[in-house]
């Protein structure tokens, strides 16, 4: 599994339900950027990078392959960003 080498969180404009973006290193070599950070009424949760296809639908254009991965991923930027509050 890739080591997380490097976090960066970019506060959000305004008081939307995006709080904050962040881009993740991958053990130096690969930089995963468009993390949103998001808080509705249950609280902070991490969308990955997605786009819109031209049916309106959205696709994850980067998303871990299992659970573990997953997890790493968004402990690392919550972290992080609580870290920078």
């Amino acid at each position: 599994m890739a080591e997380i080498t490097e976090v960066r969180i970019y506060k959000a404009k305004g008081n939307g339900a995006v709080k904050a973006y962040a881009s993740v290193s991958l053990d130096g070599e690969f930089v995963v950027k468009g993390i949103k950070i998001l808080e509705n009424e249950r609280g902070l949760w991490v969308s990955m990078p997605s786009r819109r296809g031209k049916d309106g639908t959205y696709q994850d254009i980067f998303h871990p392959t299992n659970k573990e991965a997953r997890e790493k991923i968004v402990n690392a930027v919550l972290q992080a960003y609580r870290e920078q509050l």
